[in-house]
């Protein structure tokens, strides 16, 4: 049971750095995956112009994946 113990003593100012911190990450991760999707989509592109069938697919898998995601 200390375990409970010891986050209940922890301070507040604690527990709101470590929560901003966490915020501060998740924003990082969310800006990552835009730029891998922007990098993605830009290769999907490039190889659909280059008649690719593996871009092709691609392509279709992500607007799939958009389709059900919103």
């Amino acid at each position: 049971m200390k375990l409970f113990n010891k986050v209940k003593s922890m301070p507040i100012s604690y527990l709101i750095k470590d929560n901003n911190r966490l915020r501060s990450r998740n924003r990082e991760l969310v800006r990552l995956c835009h730029e891998k999707d922007s990098y993605f989509i830009e290769m999907i592109s490039d190889g659909l112009r280059h008649g690719s069938k593996l871009a092709g697919k691609h392509m279709a898998d992500l607007k799939k994946y958009k389709a059900s995601k919103y």
